[in-house]
């Protein structure tokens, strides 16, 4: 008698565990359909333009030894965070705002210098490999 009890015991908790599982499946196919058609226009529908970038924005300027993400206020370069790649640190950098801003990225052996200035209201990065 005991054995019988386990045994459905047993049984309906796997009957109950299954039907769980496909009713938390169904929910997440739920979420994911609607995730889908929220992120994608509906026919006939033209996509939205992504938005161009303010001024004074920041922007990634990818360079060798890293990336320097800098924008441009009133014609002076903010940088705002740098990064550098893998196996490089940074060497000096000066951060201050000004009409320019220099960063040395440094590996054993080989040196990226940045110099970051704004042109036309946006930062452009002049790089020097040594």
């Amino acid at each position: 008698m005991r054995v019988a009890r386990w045994v459905l015991a047993i049984g309906t908790w796997a009957i109950l565990a299954a039907g769980l599982s496909a009713f938390s499946l169904d929910e997440s196919k739920a979420a994911r359909d609607a995730l889908i058609k929220a992120t994608r226009p509906g026919p006939g529908a033209s996509p939205a333009a992504s938005p161009s970038p303010s001024a004074g924005s920041p922007h990634v300027l990818r360079t060798p030894g890293g990336n320097v993400v800098a924008g441009c206020v009133q014609g002076q370069v903010r940088v705002q965070y740098l990064s550098p790649a893998t196996g490089y640190r940074i060497e000096n950098a000066d951060r201050a705002p000004g009409p320019q801003s220099r960063v040395t990225f440094k590996t054993d052996g080989r040196e990226v210098r940045v110099i970051v200035r704004c042109e036309g209201g946006d930062p452009h990065a002049d790089v020097t490999l040594g």
